[in-house]
């Protein structure tokens, strides 16, 4: 999290940590076929393929609130170089979400990935959702991501800056693709 509190461009740095996040979700799974992709270490545990489903349908489910936000952002506060503070609710959630945190975070139901052993293709699906997302990130430049605020699509209630909704979705990126790395050197995983 320091990185982003000791950003000097924070929208930069989570330009940096989506790229990194995208190369390290590409090595990966490299050369995984489908049955290792879906493969499960355990019935109430989830495949590397739906680690990066969950991913992608968390970030898809925000695009309507970063678009609406960042419209508002435009609107309302007059651009400026601001510095990354988080809000109390923002920088809770970024520390439950943490790949070193060590208490499980159930996911909400809106943001479940797919069932079984069918999803095809989801490194293409997250990658894609990620270049979004970056978008996103881009046209945030220029407005004041720390008073620009968003609700969660989880609940209306729970509302927080756009700088911490784009430093939740980096910090949540990593927590999951380190559960997907702990799948692939689960033994039993599929050769």
């Amino acid at each position: 999290m320091n990185q982003f509190l000791e950003s000097k461009d924070l929208l930069q740095t989570i330009a940096g940590e989506t790229e990194l996040l995208n190369d390290s979700a590409r090595q990966l799974v490299t050369g995984l076929n489908d049955e290792q992709l879906n493969w499960k270490p355990a019935p109430d545990s989830w495949s590397i393929a739906q680690c990066l489903d969950h991913l992608a349908v968390t970030s898809e489910k925000f695009d309507h609130y970063f678009t609406s936000a960042i419209a508002r952002g435009r609107a309302r506060h007059r651009p400026a170089p601001v510095v990354y503070r988080p809000t109390a609710l923002g920088g809770w959630l970024i520390k439950q979400l943490l790949p070193a945190a060590t208490r499980k975070v159930p996911a909400p139901k809106v943001f479940r990935p797919g069932e079984g052993s069918a999803i095809r293709d989801p490194l293409a699906r997250f990658l894609h959702q990620q270049q979004i997302f970056l978008g996103f990130v881009k046209d945030a430049r220029g407005i004041d991501y720390n008073k620009t605020k968003l609700r969660s699509p989880v609940t209306p209630l729970m509302r927080y800056s756009l700088a911490d909704a784009f430093v939740i979705t980096v910090v949540h990126g990593w927590r999951h693709l380190a559960q997907a790395r702990r799948v692939r050197e689960t033994p039993g995983f599929p050769t």
